[in-house]
């Protein structure tokens, strides 16, 4: 009987140390680092509803987090300071998203992958007279563009703007909009309406003039990010764009 105990004893031991190896085994998802996900505000992609964070772009990156296992917490921030600090070399465990990907842009980051494409345009209120129907026409105007946005970038490089200033987001560039102090704005007409239509402005006003580019929206990581975390966002992503999931949020908000 003694013995039959300590057998027994014995193999309970040996189920529970086989237990603990598998999970001390497992591919890092239950111990890993917090990985600091940065993102601004750009309703309707990403909204801060007094403290709580929303919107297009911020579900779908949660969703890819939750089926990845990986730890995380999304932080919103000013756009230049977001792609400065999960730029930095120095730093790992970081990600960006709603971030478009140029050659400029290219090293900078781990790139996962586009989750949603939008088009953008430049776009006008309907009573300003204004017509843009290619590049060269934009030089005649005043044109608001947000600071660290790629077409700021694109178009500020390429030497097509004559006149235009730069703003924080797309919140002010609209109010501008309204107020006549630009003529046009570089952005998405869902965007755009969205945001207008919650600061208590008329979001039938806007029309889009040209459009310009259709962007994808990237998830990407800092450069010291491990290959473990990013494969299994790849994986992630790869796997609720093929089975509807991120489709079923996006027309959430249509």
């Amino acid at each position: 009987m003694l013995r039959q105990n300590v057998r027994n004893r014995t193999r309970n031991v040996l189920q529970l140390l086989t237990v603990l190896v598998a999970l001390f085994c497992l591919p890092g998802i239950l111990f890993a680092e917090k990985i600091v996900v940065y993102s601004a505000v750009y309703p309707p992609y990403q909204i801060d509803d007094n403290g709580k964070l929303t919107g297009v772009n911020t579900e779908i990156v949660r969703a890819i987090f939750h089926n990845s296992g990986i730890p995380f917490e999304i932080k919103y921030v000013p756009w230049s300071r977001a792609q400065k600090i999960v730029g930095d070399d120095s730093l790992k465990n970081s990600a960006i998203y709603c971030l478009g990907r140029t050659k400029q842009r290219e090293q900078k980051y781990r790139w996962v992958g586009v989750y949603f494409y939008q088009k953008v345009s430049f776009l006008t209120l309907k009573t300003s007279g204004v017509r843009i129907n290619g590049l060269d026409d934009i030089k005649k105007y005043m044109i608001g563009l947000v600071r660290g946005d790629m077409m700021t970038e694109q178009l500020t490089s390429q030497g097509y703007l004559k006149r235009y200033e730069i703003v924080r987001d797309d919140i002010l560039n609209i109010r501008k909009l309204f107020k006549k102090r630009v003529q046009a704005i570089v952005t998405s007409e869902l965007a755009a309406k969205y945001i207008a239509r919650e600061i208590g402005l008329d979001p039938n006003q806007i029309e889009a003039q040209y459009e310009v580019s259709t962007d994808g929206f990237n998830l990407a990581l800092s450069r010291k990010t491990p290959d473990e975390v990013y494969w299994k966002l790849k994986a992630s992503l790869n796997k609720l764009l093929n089975d509807g999931t991120i489709k079923k949020i996006v027309d959430n908000w249509r």
